[in-house]
């Protein structure tokens, strides 16, 4: 007797309601918004404050007879206002300390009567400051009539021949970290917050590993201390997350495009770039030293390149940086927890029948 067999359930799954015209106006809007705010934000940021470099208070020193700083300090101004800050030094040996603390970026030694003075530059400073004093004082050797001697005591290293090392891998955590932040917001905005403000340390420590490992060992740009070039890539991505946690906190859902804003193109444009912050216009070049981008690329620079002098400065303003924004995103949290626009949801944790089964439509 042939047993009773079983009909095939031919229910067919709820039909997924479609989205109204507000709801499709709104999916379809947000990413041309966000587009195009990111093309404003670069575009609006960045041109101005690169598109055309002038050198505005390059410091220099000047070491001679009493009065020649004042002498020396009225030529440049009458050459190019505005383009150096000129520094008087009793001796030559103070002169190098300041070169050395990455204070000044030039120094002119008038060490013999009737001599041409011999100039002082740090190539670690980079290349634009070192070409402008230059440039600065052939011009004052050739209305003297004479050909004087350029000493570079703290030169760039072969691996880093343009000095931009730092700016790039500064670039790259920044990015990274940003994109984190961003998207823990969306995949992980159900977890509670002591989870994602964990996850936040943890990446920002394994992306500094990974930044410091490629930038060091790996690739050889910075040849040296290992623990130091680890600290300032840890504090970086700290910074960046932390600022766009308490942007997402003080702004809501805003609070991504705002933490980018303040992170990438401003922080990128403040930095100076491929050229140094003396040479951007007033607003950028003011704010560079006070930005995680512009501190970190300092820190790096002073490391590596200076003997680790003066570095204290900019790893403390790292360091605020650090802790005003996690505090402000923790006590946000605690006060508004944060809410996402979009939620992203496994499948595999929808109701039984949300979605159309696929694989019956291409059966059939």
């Amino acid at each position: 007797m042939p047993s009773p067999t079983t009909a095939p359930d031919t229910t067919a799954p709820p039909p997924v309601p479609a989205p109204d015209t507000a709801a499709t106006r709104r999916m379809l809007l947000g990413p041309m918004v966000i587009g195009l705010f990111l093309v404003l934000a670069f575009a609006g940021l960045m041109i101005p404050a690169l598109q055309d470099p002038q050198p505005h208070d390059v410091p220099i020193g000047v070491v001679g007879p009493a009065g020649t700083g004042d002498k020396i300090d009225q030529q440049l101004q009458a050459g190019s206002p505005d383009a150096f800050d000129v520094t008087s030094y009793r001796s030559e040996g103070a002169a190098r300390d300041a070169l050395m603390d990455h204070e000044i970026y030039g120094a002119l030694l008038f060490t013999a009567p009737q001599e041409p003075p011999t100039l002082l530059v740090a190539g670690a400073a980079g290349d634009a400051p070192v070409r402008v004093v230059t440039a600065a004082y052939e011009e004052l050797t050739r209305q003297a009539g004479a050909t004087g001697e350029i000493q570079d005591v703290a030169p760039l290293p072969e691996s880093d021949s343009r000095g931009v090392s730092g700016l790039l891998l500064s670039i790259a955590l920044v990015i990274g970290a940003l994109l984190f932040q961003a998207v823990l917001s969306l995949m992980a905005a159900r977890l509670p917050a002591r989870k994602r403000f964990l996850a936040g340390l943890g990446y920002a420590v394994i992306a500094g590993g990974v930044g410091a490992l490629l930038a060091g060992p790996v690739i050889g740009a910075f040849d040296g201390s290992f623990p130091q070039l680890f600290g300032v890539a840890v504090l970086l991505s700290l910074a960046v997350i932390g600022v766009v946690a308490a942007c997402q906190g003080l702004f809501g859902v805003l609070g991504v495009a705002v933490g980018a804003l303040v992170v990438l193109p401003l922080g990128v444009s403040s930095s100076g770039g491929p050229v140094d912050y003396h040479f951007l216009p007033d607003f950028y070049s003011t704010i560079s030293q006070y930005m995680p981008m512009g501190s970190a690329i300092t820190s790096l620079r002073r490391i590596f390149y200076f003997d680790g002098n003066n570095v204290m400065t900019p790893l403390l303003t790292l360091a605020v940086w650090v802790a005003v924004a996690w505090i402000i995103a923790l006590v946000a949290e605690r006060v508004r927890p944060f809410r996402p626009a979009v939620l992203v949801v496994p499948v595999s944790e929808l109701p039984p029948g949300y979605l159309p089964d696929r694989r019956a439509g291409r059966a059939s």
